[in-house]
């Protein structure tokens, strides 16, 4: 397999098969390979009583980019390990007035090395990973999320 296995298509399969909300919000993969992840949603579907994208729907997009990203580096290491969202922090900095993308900013590669040998040694690994949704040139969001992955048995 090659790293273009593992790209937008991929994603948006794992998505969409393992997140029913995934569908429903609209959230589409833009981008997916080793420097860019970035996922889509439609303010239609999302929007609150103000005609703004609604807190829930920001939070969730942001949980799931960082879903994917890990999920893809784990895929793209042949490593059998279910990823779940362990604690996590939103801020809401300016209201969101159009269809929106939540950016991964790439975390630094020692902490990629960090979460590599946690897993190999216990089965197990951590690693915090950041989301941005920005309105225009403006950061909106900031999700801050701790991921676990477990290595599968067998």
């Amino acid at each position: 397999m090659t790293a273009d296995d593992f790209g937008a298509s991929y994603l948006q399969q794992r998505l969409s098969g393992e997140f029913a909300l995934v569908d429903h919000i609209g959230v589409r993969v833009e981008s997916a390979d080793d420097t860019r992840l970035v996922l889509y949603a439609p303010l239609a579907g999302n929007a609150n009583d103000k005609g703004t994208a609604f807190g829930g729907s920001l939070f969730s997009v942001s949980v799931l980019a960082g879903w994917a990203w890990l999920t893809r580096h784990l895929a793209r290491e042949s490593c059998a390990a279910d990823v779940v969202i362990q604690e996590s922090r939103m801020q809401y900095l300016i209201p969101v007035r159009g269809d929106f993308r939540a950016q991964l900013c790439l975390p630094a590669a020692e902490e990629v090395a960090r979460f590599r040998r946690m897993l190999r040694r216990a089965a197990r690994g951590r690693i915090g990973l950041r989301v941005e949704i920005r309105d225009g040139d403006d950061v909106a969001t900031r999700f801050d999320g701790l991921y676990t992955a477990a290595m599968r048995p067998g």
